[in-house]
């Protein structure tokens, strides 16, 4: 079998959507499939001028902002080309992960497996950059995406909350929609003791680039108060810089999990951390959690977006919900520091998880049940 894989970059590019892009192609390759790039499609100049004109007549009129993403210009534009590139070619199968707008009026015969971490519509203002749009844009967007998943013969979604939404907001058909979780993008242990000590003070691990967003504050506040009520605890800071002064606060502001040594500070890290804190404001599927889960690393985060479908509240980890104040974190994180058996039994828990379900050898194994069965 022949697989088109569509992507903005090079398959074996290990930075595209954080990893991801090449653990699939990984997993696909090792399945035995042949697997060719269909490189991303795009607007030329003249049609890019289009789309802006468009979008500032959009504002004019509306006074609101147009999604230059997702919309009926630029979608059918895209169908066309990658119609007549798929004419020069012979697939059996074409593999489109995320890419709904450049696929949602191609022509062709061949099956598509779409696969994506949401709904496009679920981020209408949930992510900023999918924000402030006007009703004409957003009923674009969505009708966009109401096609791209009746032309799939399969749509694949990252967890239960993008799945069921597909089905129940846009009716697709239920045995046309599969969740197959995401596994860790880099290397976990083989072997782990949860008997060994991690030493006595309790480290908290914020593993985020954008502070912002994964409410890196409101991590700082938490343990700040856990501090300040005598716990032996610190903060572990990765990827992004809030130039904070306290004494039980570490930060990195940047480790490239591409570049072998920092990659081996960022395991290191994980091993000697007590949990992963990242109170998210939004997020679809956090790879991290993943990660975290395969090194047994109970999650405190929020109940939103696809989160729960990588961390189990109460069992792997601590998911509060959306408006909890730092407080809140603290008085349920204090509650597990009061017995190092419940830390035990949560990161034995998380581990089970991992090798479970979020591991990319599960998704692997299921996604070839997909293909064979359809």
């Amino acid at each position: 079998m022949k697989i088109g894989f569509y992507s903005s970059m090079p398959l074996d590019n290990k930075a595209n959507w954080s990893g991801t892009m090449f653990k699939m192609y990984e997993q696909i390759l090792l399945l035995g499939y042949e697997v060719e790039w269909i490189p991303q499609q795009l607007l030329n100049e003249n049609e890019i001028a289009k789309l802006n004109k468009i979008h500032q007549l959009f504002y004019k009129i509306f006074n609101r902002g147009y999604n230059t993403k997702v919309n009926f210009f630029s979608s059918k534009k895209l169908g066309k080309k990658i119609t007549n590139l798929l004419k020069t070619k012979k697939f059996d199968l074409l593999f489109v992960p995320t890419y709904l707008n450049d696929f949602a009026f191609v022509n062709t015969d061949t099956p598509i497996i779409y696969l994506n971490d949401a709904n496009v519509a679920q981020l209408l203002n949930y992510y900023p950059y999918y924000s402030g749009f006007g009703w004409l844009s957003k009923w674009e967007t969505k009708r966009i995406e109401k096609r791209m998943l009746e032309k799939s013969s399969i749509n694949i979604f990252s967890s239960e909350w993008a799945a069921n939404y597909a089905v129940n907001h846009y009716g697709i058909n239920h045995d046309k929609v599969k969740v197959l979780k995401f596994g860790a993008n880099l290397a976990v242990p083989d072997f782990l003791n949860f008997n060994e000590s991690k030493g006595e003070d309790i480290v908290f691990l914020f593993l985020a680039v954008d502070w912002e967003r994964k409410r890196g504050n409101l991590a700082y506040e938490a343990v700040k108060i856990l501090h300040q009520k005598g716990y032996s605890v610190k903060l572990q800071i990765i990827g992004c810089n809030p130039k904070i002064q306290d004494e039980w606060v570490n930060i990195i502001p940047y480790l490239n999990k591409n570049f072998p040594d920092d990659l081996a500070k960022i395991q290191t890290h994980l091993l000697q951390s007590h949990f992963l804190l990242v109170p998210t404001k939004a997020d679809c599927t956090p790879i991290a959690f993943c990660e975290a889960a395969g090194y047994g690393l109970p999650v405190i985060s929020t109940d939103t977006g696809g989160v729960s479908a990588h961390v189990e509240n109460g069992k792997t980890g601590l998911l509060l919900p959306q408006n909890s104040s730092p407080e809140d974190y603290a008085d349920a994180i204090e509650n597990i520091l009061t017995s190092k058996e419940k830390i035990k039994a949560m990161s034995i828990a998380s581990r089970e998880k991992y090798i479970q379900e979020l591991n990319w050898q599960v998704w692997r194994q299921r996604l070839e049940q997909i293909i064979i069965k359809h």
